[in-house]
């Protein structure tokens, strides 16, 4: 059986995922991005926050930070040596990041949280299981993926950062690496670029950063400026559209469709 699984298994980096239109994307995207609290319909975990409106470069924002955080960004991320290609999510096409080596990024992503990299038999199901069911999230929601890769920008692949823009707001929405990224402050510079970029963008307020699953990354969080938000929709403007990159397609149609899904929600 495990012959014949291997024989038929796609090629590292061969996109095998569905499909999918771009409504049905931004559909998928709703529920995680936590439209449930800005719909009225019942309250969700706070969200990290951090305001971009008074910063003119991702400058300001390192000077805003403690010394430690600003020795990590200039010491440690700005030295990684890792490339960063943004991918987009198109309606009608897999996703880029539906492929075994991203797969593998979110499984041992899970594995290093749950269960204790692989070495907790209780919790090794669990984190596979909790793996499984994120690929499946990720690879249904619209947005773009920022890609990193270690060596080279054909080296292997180690981390992607998921995120989506709603209304006047910059969601980081997902985050994987594997073990290898870990240790390379990929998330730091994800974070890092992710200010940059809502800072550079016309009509972006905010950077949401989303839950957090401990108090200890609620904390990191709020040493780099995101403050946990209890009424965040309050903060956070999504009444907006998606908004998409040049390039990605235009769905006046999908666009109607996911408005009136929202509405009802």
């Amino acid at each position: 059986m495990l012959g014949y699984a291997m024989s038929n298994i796609a090629p590292e980096e061969t996109q095998v995922g569905s499909p999918l239109p771009r409504f049905e994307r931004e559909r998928a995207s709703l529920g995680a991005m936590g439209a449930a609290q800005w719909t009225g319909q019942f309250r969700t975990r706070p969200h990290s926050l951090l305001d971009v409106r008074g910063l003119s470069s991702v400058e300001d924002w390192k000077l805003s930070l403690p010394r430690g955080c600003r020795r990590t960004l200039s010491g440690k991320v700005d030295k990684m040596d890792f490339y960063v290609t943004a991918r987009p999510i198109r309606g009608g096409e897999p996703a880029p990041h539906s492929s075994l080596a991203h797969f593998r990024c979110v499984v041992e992503h899970e594995m290093r949280l749950i269960a204790a990299g692989g070495n907790d038999p209780d919790g090794f199901l669990e984190a596979l299981s909790e793996g499984v069911g994120r690929y499946a999230g990720t690879t249904r929601m619209a947005g773009t993926i920022r890609e990193y890769r270690i060596g080279s920008p054909k080296g292997k692949v180690i981390a992607f950062a998921h995120e989506v823009v709603k209304g006047r707001t910059i969601r980081g929405q997902w985050f994987y690496s594997t073990d290898e990224a870990s240790k390379c402050y990929v998330w730091f510079h994800s974070v890092q670029d992710l200010v940059r970029r809502a800072i550079e963008m016309e009509n972006i307020d905010i950077v949401d950063l989303g839950p957090s699953g401990s108090d200890a990354f609620s904390e990191l969080k709020e040493r780099y400026g995101f403050k946990a938000v209890d009424d965040w929709p309050a903060v956070a403007d999504y009444m907006g559209p998606f908004v998409y990159e040049e390039g990605q397609e235009s769905d006046t149609i999908g666009g109607i469709q996911s408005k009136i899904f929202e509405s009802l929600m």
